[in-house]
């Protein structure tokens, strides 16, 4: 067959020359064997190798010289991709005029290297069959690196056992390669055994243990080896070993090891390759020390475009935006992991406009964007909340892929999803060849979040597969979105799907607890997070302290908050706020007193919870105190919610002239409609007819169907018995089409939630439930303690 090889008319010398191996050699150069070495080396392809073997044929090197035709052999088990190229190989061995162990072991070296390892094994098993092939110390680590490539377990300790037969497993290269394939099929355990064994460990043994541990991210194992070469062998790491160590150091947060690493190095006059110097400049800037990774960067030798992605990253990741941009300005050249990594510098900054426009000039200077760029710019569309944008990202995206990557498509479903478009995020699923348990959830919590919460338990049901994320999405999402009674529903299920709850959903449900006065269920789980030994960080702390206060248990929301080793800003504010809502102004202001005492920062959020505590306490000269400490002391820029509470407490107290020349101190961009409530809830109080007029016509300019601004405005006018105004408010009303929205109270009653709204008698017990009402009614009329009825409906 190698004759016919050698006459076909594939492999003349005009194929030869069109090939991508240059031959230009004469009939007398090429009896000698070197060139054709050089030539082999070179070679790339099957047809290549095919050509050089014509020649070596015609030329009479290929039976003159062992050396070459060794190399021969090798190549052509190295390029047996196919089952051509295999038979191509396996006939030369066959034709070998040289049959000893260094050619079989030549075949068993280019099979264990090429794209068909298995092959190897294959062959060795076949010579063993034919007795014309007895392996020795070069054969184990090609054959056992055929096995660590496939994961053949089985096969790699049935050698291993061979090579203690033939007395080969004493050699280094032997124990090495042991090491390598019992990491590679998983059997970390196996390949340290054998490690430890060694009786004489090379520098290559401590790097491929070494490189064991950090192929299946043992961080902490391979630190510990790491340390235990430096200081009880005299050989050193490598340069490849160090990178592994840095990287293992940065991805498990071990900073000081890190340090250490880098001081190692320093000591030892280690030269700073670029790889290195990558990986030192990397963990320093994971780790926020931008001074030093820029140090890092100046002293190294050369740096490369990695070199370069590392500092603007690492700029931006700690918010220096405007250094990372004039470092990427600067760059001799960018690949497209640079402009991503500025891209995403901005998202995580909150600057999505910014990347939104960075995007654009990738774009302009035909710079192919990646997968990466696409699903960073999607998730800058979500919280732009920019449809257009998404949709043309989606169009760029159809424009230029054949395949779309599961990743982004996830990243466009939730794009569309979060951005209230669920049609075609709908299409888009029912697409898709291949769902996973991300798909599933993203399609669930957004139909969800659309008020389409039917759509979304269907689809739940529908799951083939679901998980604990999908649980406790769906569990979060129905609570957020106001559906307490499915959310609290799907709580039980998940209980007797034996499904653990995370945080977030604890944290969600407890806040559905509040809203809907679930008690008993709050307290079973915070029963279920001290059963499950789950840790009590402030949110979930904060989230209980805020539930039992809600349902108006404060002593068990100030137990929670004692028991607390440490509280954070969170946690306090709950605390105060808890206290406001339930009357006891003084004891949240003691608390704010105490919590400065203890030096935590108060914030926005507590300084609303501290002047709420004032308003309802009627503490005016304190409410003033604590307004001008957030804004001239702590420099916290008033919100709405602050100026409503002043205003809530000046009109408590009956301070209406106080009020108004507060209200000509706010900012047009804060007057709010809650401003503009509190001042005419204050005027219904104090029977203030002009003053609500006046507000109520702000109000309205604000938010034209505000009910609640006619009823207001129609109990002042009750109040001071304008009968006829009251009508006119209620004609308004109804001529403009505005209707005031029903109340709902929700009520807890044996683990049952029960919802009511005003008007309905929908409820089985409304009946005994209206009878109980009447006598309720009766007793606070006959004690003088009830309250006025809104006017517009007939409910207190």
């Amino acid at each position: 067959m190698i004759a016919v090889a050698s006459s076909s008319p594939l492999h003349s010398n005009s194929h030869l020359q069109r090939s991508s191996v240059s031959l230009t050699y004469t009939t007398a150069t090429l009896t000698c064997a070197h060139p054709f070495i050089s030539l082999l080396q070179k070679c790339s392809n099957t047809l290549q190798l095919q050509q050089i073997h014509s020649l070596m044929l015609k030329t009479g090197a290929f039976h003159n010289d062992p050396l070459l035709f060794t190399r021969l052999l090798f190549a052509s088990c190295s390029f047996s991709d196919d089952p051509f190229s295999r038979r191509y190989a396996l006939q030369i061995l066959s034709l070998s005029p040289f049959r000893n162990t260094i050619v079989y072991n030549s075949a068993i070296r280019g099979f264990s290297l090429g794209s068909m390892p298995e092959e190897c094994l294959l062959l060795y098993l076949e010579m063993l069959e034919e007795e014309t092939f007895f392996p020795d110390l070069y054969s184990f680590p090609s054959l056992l690196k055929a096995c660590s490539r496939i994961s053949a377990f089985s096969e790699g300790t049935q050698l291993h056992g061979c090579a203690v037969k033939v007395e080969a497993v004493a050699d280094p290269c032997v124990q090495n390669a042991l090491i390598g394939m019992y990491s590679a099929c998983g059997m970390i355990g196996d390949a340290r055994l054998a490690f430890d064994k060694m009786p004489e460990r090379t520098c290559v043994s401590w790097n491929c243990m070494i490189a064991s541990y950090a192929e299946i991210g043992c961080w902490e194992d391979m630190k510990s080896l790491f340390w235990l070469m430096v200081e009880q062998s005299s050989l050193a790491p490598s340069s490849i070993t160090l990178v592994r160590m840095i990287t293992a150091c940065t991805r498990s947060g071990d900073f000081n090891s890190g340090k250490r690493v880098h001081r190692y190095i320093e000591e030892n006059h280690v030269v700073l390759s670029v790889h290195l110097g990558n990986a030192l400049m990397n963990m320093y800037a994971r780790f926020g020390e931008m001074e030093t990774a820029h140090k890092l960067f100046d002293e190294m030798p050369e740096s490369d475009v990695v070199s370069w992605t590392t500092l603007v990253s690492g700029y931006a990741g700690v918010g220096c935006l405007e250094h990372s941009r004039k470092l990427f300005g600067k760059m001799p050249n960018r690949n497209v992991v640079t402009w991503n990594a500025m891209i995403a510098g901005y998202i995580l900054n909150g600057c999505f406009k910014e990347a939104a426009f960075l995007f654009g000039e990738m774009l302009a200077l035909d710079v192919k964007p990646d997968k990466a760029s696409i699903v960073s710019m999607l998730s800058a569309c979500v919280q732009l909340g920019d449809l257009r944008m998404g949709r043309t990202l989606h169009a760029y995206v159809e424009k230029v892929r054949t395949n779309f990557p599961l990743e982004l498509v996830n990243s466009l479903i939730e794009m569309y999803s979060k951005c209230g478009s669920m049609d075609p995020a709908e299409a888009l699923f029912k697409r898709m060849e291949v769902k996973n348990e991300i798909s599933w959830t993203l399609m669930v919590v957004g139909y969800v979040k659309c008020g389409e919460k039917e759509v979304a338990l269907e689809i739940f049901n529908k799951m083939p597969h679901k998980d604990g994320v999908s649980w406790n999405a769906l569990t979060s999402a129905l609570a957020h979105c106001n559906y307490f009674s499915e959310a609290l529903s799907l709580f039980h299920e998940m209980q007797r799907a034996e499904v653990s709850s995370n945080d977030l959903t604890l944290v969600s449900l407890l806040s559905a607890c509040g809203r809907v006065g679930a008690l008993e269920l709050g307290k079973w789980i915070h029963a279920y997070v001290d059963r499950n030994n789950i840790v009590m960080d402030a949110h979930l702390a904060s989230s209980l302290i805020d539930m039992y206060a809600k349902c108006g248990c404060i002593e068990l929301s100030l137990e929670v908050f004692d028991d607390m080793p440490k509280k954070d800003v969170l946690t306090w504010t709950m605390m105060i706020q808890g206290l406001a809502m339930h009357g006891h102004g003084k004891h949240a202001l003691n608390l704010f007193n105490q919590m400065m005492q203890e030096g935590v920062q108060p914030d926005g959020i507590t300084f609303i919870g501290v002047l709420s505590a004032c308003s309802h306490g009627g503490f005016v000269d304190e409410g003033r105190h604590y307004f001008n400490l957030m804004t001239q002391v702590y420099g916290i820029s008033p919100k709405t919610e602050h100026y409503s509470c002043m205003v809530d407490l000046f009109g408590r107290c009956g301070l209406l002239s106080e009020v108004e020349d507060f209200m000509k101190n706010i900012p047009t961009n804060s007057n709010g409609e809650a401003i503009w409530g509190a001042l005419l809830g204050a005027c219904r109080i104090h029977g203030n007819v002009e003053l609500a007029e006046y507000a109520m016509n702000h109000l309205l300019e604000l938010d034209p169907s505000n009910s609640g601004a006619y009823v207001l405005l129609s109990n002042v006018y009750a109040k001071a018995s304008q009968w006829a105004d009251v009508v006119k408010v209620r004609n308004m009303m109804k001529g403009n089409g505005i209707q005031k929205m029903p109340g709902c109270s929700l009520i807890e009653v044996n683990g049952t939630v029960h919802e009511f709204f005003a008007g309905d008698i929908s409820h089985p017990q409304s009946k005994e439930i209206c009878l109980l009402l009447d006598e309720m009614e009766q007793q606070l009329e006959s004690s003088n303690h009830l309250q006025e009825f809104d006017i517009c409906t007939g409910y207190i």
